[in-house]
Order: C-alpha cells, then structure tokens, then sequence
C-alpha cells in the first residue's frame, strides 16, 4: 500500500551526496510550489553518492492532478526506502524505483522508465559500499503499517516480514533483537516494568495478561526500532 504519484511528476532532483542523508525536490502538477526532501538513509549502490535528476510526464494545467495533489506536504521528512536508477549491481529492481516513508504522507512510491533518470555526478564505486539493509527496509515497512493499522482501525499484514499488526495492540513487544509480539492495556507502575495484556507472534492464542518489563516495549506510534540506541540493541530483522 502506497501513494503512487508518478503520472503527476514533472521534474525533480535527489542529492545523496552526504552519507546517510537525501535531499532535494521535485514538480507536480497540480502544486504550485515544488516538494523538499530531507530523509534519513542513503540511495543503492548503482547511485550511492551521486545526485540524480529526474523527468516525469507530468503536464500543466492538469485539474484532476490538483485535486488529486492537494495533500502532499511541501517538506518532506522521513525515511529512505528503495531509491534506485536500477543500473548495475542491481540490488533491488532493474529499473528506476523511488521509494520513501514519509513522516507527512506515508510510503510514496514512484517508477519511472530508464531515459527518465539523470545520474549528475559519480556514484560510490559498488565495491566501497554494502548493499542496502533489508532487514532495515522490512523495519521501515512493518512500522509504516503498524502505524497505519492503527489509524484506519483495520489489521496489517507485512508478508515479507510474516508481521501481522492489530490495530487494538498500542506496543510492539521486543526482546533479543527482534519484534516478537504486541501489548496492549498497557499499565506502567513504579518497578521499570508494566502491566500489560501480551500476544505474541509465535504464540497469539496464549495471549493474556502479565507483567512486563518496560524495556521490552515500544509504542508503535513511535515507529519500530532501527537502531542500538532506539531500543535496547535492536538491529536485527523484524521476525514473528
């Protein structure tokens, strides 16, 4: 589930030029003002580095696409996803994929065809550099429909990550580096710990209530862990 606003894109540009950081902008039809960037995380390894320029087939006037833009954010915040010219080494799609999770809008998804895609200045060579974490984008993924669920009222199923996420449940539960379940009732008292009512993934009908240490739980509208400082050493894949 995403936005998918590529048939309104006119032109952009996406620098990641700064290790672990992507700035830039892009055109829409329909917006007067051109969307900003500043997302955490870096571009794969085909443009790690480099600074792109993008053309999309979006036109003015377009009043379907004004309607239709009409809730973007001009800044954009958040988190990479997938962004790739899908060059060589291909490490995710062969084509280019423009993906990000927004703190405004949600994941945001464009694809574009090969000609639609400048790279402006010299990538990373692919050697200097790993490839883009899944299990990274699979916590960037089950924390974007965590979050989800819970607004719209209705469970979320991330099949990639086997994590099925109740929208009653207001904590995920994380113990050994990884998500292992969800707690709800959540009831903090004086001793560092909480009383909780606790499902687990691996286990959801034993779900009932107990005691829990707080440091074991994160709200998911916090999102879901992504590193040691987040929550207790929480670098490994989100598993059920």
């Amino acid at each position: 589930m995403a936005w998918r606003p590529t048939e309104y894109l006119i032109e952009g540009e996406l620098d990641n030029t700064t290790p672990g950081k992507v700035t830039g902008w892009m055109r829409f039809a329909g917006l007067k003002e051109k969307v900003t960037f500043d997302l955490k995380g870096n571009f794969h390894r085909d443009i790690r580095g480099a600074k792109i320029r993008l053309k999309g087939d979006g036109e003015e006037p377009d009043g379907r696409a004004a309607e239709n833009m009409t809730h973007i954010s001009p800044q954009q915040t958040g988190d990479v996803g997938d962004i790739t010219a899908g060059r060589e080494p291909i490490d995710y799609v062969a084509y280019p994929y423009i993906e990000w999770y927004s703190d405004e809008n949600g994941r945001v998804v464009i694809e574009l065809d090969a000609d639609q895609v400048e790279v402006v200045s010299r990538p990373i060579p692919a050697c200097e550099s790993n490839p883009i974490s899944r299990e990274q984008q699979a916590r960037n993924m089950a924390s974007f429909l965590g979050g989800l669920s819970q607004e719209a009222g209705v469970p979320a199923f991330a099949p990639a990550q086997g994590l099925v996420s109740d929208p009653d449940f207001t904590h995920w539960v994380v113990a050994e580096g990884h998500v292992i379940g969800e707690a709800r009732e959540v009831k903090p008292d004086k001793n560092g710990t909480s009383f909780a009512y606790v499902r687990l993934f691996n286990m959801p009908e034993c779900a009932e209530h107990g005691t829990i240490e707080r440091k074991h739980l994160r709200e998911k509208t916090a999102g879901l862990p992504n590193n040691a400082a987040a929550a207790d050493g929480f670098t490994e894949e989100v598993q059920p």
